[in-house]
């Protein structure tokens, strides 16, 4: 039962880790929550949903992602050596209770594994009670994984897993690389375009970084998406939830305006600065204005 315990503990321990760490670094880089995308930013405050909302308040803070992203990484690597393990576990306490309180404030889906992970910090904490607390670091009695025999196995064991770790952190950073040299750049359709044919039903369009273009209505402000890619003969191909795929002639002007067929009606739209909106700048106020 004890030698249970133990490769439990340990367990927990990496995974926590790995979590921490992988979270942390991925809100220094802002890959958990990104700048807001411009059809985000042009969406009523009061049509979006909780989760969204959050996610997207959050994203607009550099500031923000970089501290909480740090402490996240600094109590990960903390775990990772039995010195230092009890304070790094009062960190992620307080990390796994404020994610808990988010999740379930802000309908985010992820309540049941932020709950898994509270549990399993606690059960960490659990050994000694007070008297961890009192001492602040506690000599454990032996167990199989303090033996001399096991020593070796035990430190190649974190070298292995560390190293998987940081493949794993590292790798989605450079497929992203990779893939934004392999893509056609050559008409660098980001962010938002407005709709200037009178004619035409859409107000704006906006150019997801996740290859998907995206129409807003006029009158409703209902919004359309479809998955596209550019051919090498300058035809937009757009792909809607139905699979149904459809070629569009897309011409970019000399003026960063586009010009494209869609829907039996030619498209004009030009390029709006949405970097400049008042929800991207960051500023800091000393005083109370």
């Amino acid at each position: 039962m004890k030698r249970f315990l133990s490769i439990t503990e340990y367990v927990c321990i990496i995974y926590i880790s790995v979590i921490l760490i992988k979270y942390g670094v991925d809100k220094i880089f802002k890959t958990q929550f990104p700048e807001p995308e411009s059809n985000i930013l042009f969406t009523r405050f009061g049509n979006l949903d909780k989760d969204i909302l959050f996610w997207s308040t959050i994203g607009t803070s550099k500031t923000y992602n970089i501290i909480i992203g740090s402490i996240e990484l600094f109590s990960g690597v903390l775990l990772l050596f039995k010195g230092t393990r009890f304070l790094g576990l009062l960190l992620a306490m307080i990390s796994f209770t404020q994610i808990l309180i988010i999740n379930i404030s802000f309908d985010i889906s992820v309540k049941f594994f932020s709950f898994i992970l509270l549990l399993m910090n606690v059960f960490l904490l659990r050994k000694n009670g007070w008297e961890l607390i009192l001492k602040i670091m506690n000599l454990p009695k032996k167990t199989f994984f303090d033996q001399n025999l096991f020593l070796p196995y035990k430190t190649f064991l974190k070298i292995l897993v560390i190293g998987i770790v940081l493949v794993k952190i590292g790798m989605p950073y450079f497929d992203n690389d990779f893939d934004a040299e392999n893509k056609d750049n050559s008409f660098n359709l980001t962010g938002a375009y407005q709709v200037t044919s009178s004619e035409s039903p859409y107000q704006y369009l906006f150019f997801h970084k996740d290859q998907y273009l995206i129409f807003m209505e006029k009158s409703s402000e209902k919004m359309t998406s479809f998955h596209y890619d550019i051919s090498f003969n300058h035809q937009i191909i757009l792909e809607d939830e139905q699979n149904f795929v459809s070629r569009h002639l897309l011409i970019k002007n000399k003026d960063s305006s586009i010009t494209f067929s869609f829907n039996n009606q030619i498209i004009i739209a030009k390029p709006i600065q949405y970097k400049k909106m008042n929800a991207l700048q960051d500023r800091f106020h000393v005083l109370v204005d």
